[in-house]
């Protein structure tokens, strides 16, 4: 698979079967991003990695749905694709506000980097004080 077809597949991951972030993530795979849990970005690795911010992400949220803003960008070993994150909160976030079943909708910018065919590295950039803002935190 070539890198945007990988992406394709992260996509995939989101929507439909997660498992097969196994064939397409390598074993020592890092995920770049700050975490709210405490934990730093060597605390897991490979698929569990990018397993972890899928479903900690579907934590909050039902009826989730990924889609793609700006279509995946390959130069060299990166992808990176700008992406929209849709779902209806489940009331779970602690210190929201916000009424349980409001839509939230929110974009963020994926980069990764490839290796031998499979993610390497994870960076994510997201809009969190949209998100925050919609979920009434602030």
């Amino acid at each position: 698979m070539n890198g945007k077809e990988i992406y394709q597949a992260w996509m995939n991951a989101w929507n439909k079967d997660i498992s097969v972030l196994h064939d397409i993530t390598d074993d020592n795979c890092t995920v770049h991003q700050a975490r709210t849990d405490g934990n730093d970005s060597n605390s897991k690795k490979g698929a569990k990695a990018l397993i972890d911010v899928v479903e900690s992400a579907k934590y909050y949220f039902e009826n989730v749905q990924m889609s793609l803003v700006v279509q995946p960008i390959e130069e060299g070993n990166y992808v990176s694709a700008r992406w929209n994150f849709k779902g209806t909160y489940n009331g779970n976030m602690e210190g929201a506000k916000a009424e349980k079943g409001k839509l939230v909708s929110f974009d963020g910018t994926d980069i990764f980097r490839m290796e031998n065919g499979k993610i390497k590295d994870y960076w994510v950039s997201s809009d969190v004080m949209d998100f925050m803002n919609q979920l009434e935190v602030f």
